[in-house]
């Protein structure tokens, strides 16, 4: 019983420290410049793909035509068309807006599944180990054998081209390198003193991992998370450009896959440019801001623990 007793205290000391560093990350953050303008374009993207929908002033599949009737075929800007238009009439600015939608999904649903899988691997090979861990990690070294695109091929040939396929392959394959690093991590906190003295005292293993290994490695895969966001987008991208994925799901990667097959890449820059541009600037942020969060909770808990110390 009072081993329980001081497992429950150690745990609630360790949580309370883990939450307190995401605050105070969290705040340091938000005083930063640079940071909130990371934040505001995340933040901006996000409002698209919610609301971006029912605000444009066109349809995605929707032609423009001018005052003489006629269909307004690659379009320069203009006012009433700050994008201009592309090959098959359609207002580009409208397309850029319906676009951000498939593209936050992917990224969000890869990214989650990224994180889910690539955690519970490294934290279950790495805690549990023996036989167990040596099978976790001979297949994340079997995953690491598949090339992706060639993967995505072959998985395409099989289901069929479709914009879920695609966030399935991407999420199925790029949690190896965090399950990597999150072992790494998980095999060195094993061996410290407060997870001794809690398996001392008859703590469950569920529990130990729960309440004292998790939060330790949680800003790495805070990181890992923001990364494989912004990784799964590019990935989603490249697969819509080689036309693995549905060409009728309106993302950032279609329209630069439709510009290039129109042969106006350099022509009609604003059809081109602005979707790329997009994809890149919405990556750099994500992995921006998740470093910079990773390295202010570790930052954070290392000066309460010499505080504690």
């Amino acid at each position: 019983m009072v081993g329980n007793n001081i497992t429950n205290r150690m745990s609630s000391v360790r949580d309370r420290r883990f939450f307190r560093s995401l605050i105070g990350g969290i705040r340091i953050l938000i005083s930063d410049k640079l940071t909130m303008i990371y934040l505001g374009f995340i933040s901006f993207v996000l409002l698209l793909a919610v609301i971006g929908p029912l605000i444009v002033p066109y349809g995605y599949n929707e032609r423009i035509y001018g005052p003489d009737g006629e269909i307004l075929f690659s379009a320069a800007p203009t006012l009433a068309h700050p994008l201009g238009t592309t090959d098959s009439g359609y207002d580009v600015l409208s397309r850029i807006v319906y676009g951000a939608r498939p593209t936050v999904v992917t990224g969000m649903v890869s990214g989650f599944m990224i994180f889910s899988i690539g955690m519970t691997i490294g934290v279950v090979s790495g805690y549990v180990g023996g036989r167990v861990g040596n099978i976790l990690m001979r297949f994340t070294d079997l995953t690491y054998s598949i090339p992706l695109i060639p993967f995505a091929l072959v998985v395409v040939a099989i289901f069929g081209s479709g914009f879920y396929v695609s966030i399935v392959i991407i999420g199925a394959v790029l949690w190896r390198g965090l399950a990597r690093v999150i072992r790494s991590q998980v095999l060195q906190i094993k061996e410290r003193p407060f997870i001794l003295a809690a398996k001392t005292s008859g703590a469950s293993t569920p529990y130990i991992i729960f309440k004292h290994v998790l939060p330790n490695v949680a800003p790495m895969g805070i990181l890992f998370l923001a990364l494989g966001t912004g990784y799964a987008i590019v990935i989603q991208a490249g697969l819509a450009f080689l036309g693995v994925t549905d060409p009728f799901v309106p993302s950032w990667g279609i329209m630069v896959r439709n510009a290039y097959e129109s042969g106006m890449m350099s022509s009609a820059l604003w059809w081109s440019l602005p979707p790329g541009f997009l994809i890149s600037i919405t990556v750099l942020s994500l992995f921006m801001l998740g470093r910079r969060l990773e390295s202010q909770i570790t930052q954070n808990e290392e000066s309460m623990i010499a505080e504690a110390g």
